[in-house]
């Protein structure tokens, strides 16, 4: 039985490479900067408590806001990112990838079946990391169906490894929405990125190629 019909051959004749889908499989544990740090950037006293919960939530609003303008995912996490079919070369999407944690995929039997690792070359070099058809392996047919292949990956590294610049501009966010709590101020511009954010994350921001 196919699921659908669908002409994969156009798609293989020329360089187009299909755009997975990309989903959430294991979320951080920790955020890129603690709750006692964000209140000794705010300069709130310790035993004040009474905002804990709304800066926590501002943590990660701004981690939110600066991994979207980076293209970057900065504590450890893993992904899963399908496809219909195998592309050309299997585009990660986002941050910098520390593993690749399997291939699987349905067969021309619609049987689900793992791709053996000495199949592709994974290149972590590239950011967004890469997947390619190894030397001597290939990329086997599939079966007709949605998200015939799951690509299982993990990004990101620890708090500590993550660039003085890219923290500063966590920093600045959660300041700027704990300050101003409304979405307009009288008498200033309200931009999603503050201009010096703006400035301290471009030099990280990975574009898309």
């Amino acid at each position: 039985m196919e699921y659908y019909s669908y002409n994969f051959n156009a798609l293989r004749q020329s360089d187009y490479v299909p755009y997975g889908k990309l989903v959430l499989k294991t979320a951080p544990t920790t955020t890129p900067i603690s709750l006692a740090e964000a209140k000794s950037f705010l300069r709130i006293d310790s035993d004040f408590d009474d905002d804990n919960t709304y800066i926590t939530s501002l943590i990660n609003v701004a981690t939110s806001v600066v991994e979207e303008f980076t293209r970057r995912r900065l504590i450890t996490q893993t992904f899963n990112i399908f496809y219909d079919e195998f592309p050309p070369y299997i585009d990660l999407q986002i941050g910098e990838v520390a593993s690749v944690t399997h291939i699987k995929y349905y067969d021309e039997s619609n049987a689900l079946q793992t791709l053996a690792s000495s199949n592709y070359d994974v290149d972590t070099k590239i950011r967004p990391g890469r997947i390619y058809q190894s030397e001597d392996g290939d990329f086997p047919n599939t079966f007709d169906r949605p998200n015939a292949v799951e690509v299982e990956f993990v990004v990101g590294a620890s708090a500590s490894d993550i660039p003085a610049p890219i923290i500063q501009g966590i920093f600045i966010i959660i300041g700027r929405y704990y300050e101003n709590r409304q979405d307009v101020v009288m008498g200033t511009q309200v931009n999603e990125v503050p201009l010096m954010v703006n400035h301290l994350l471009t030099p990280y921001r990975l574009l898309e190629l």
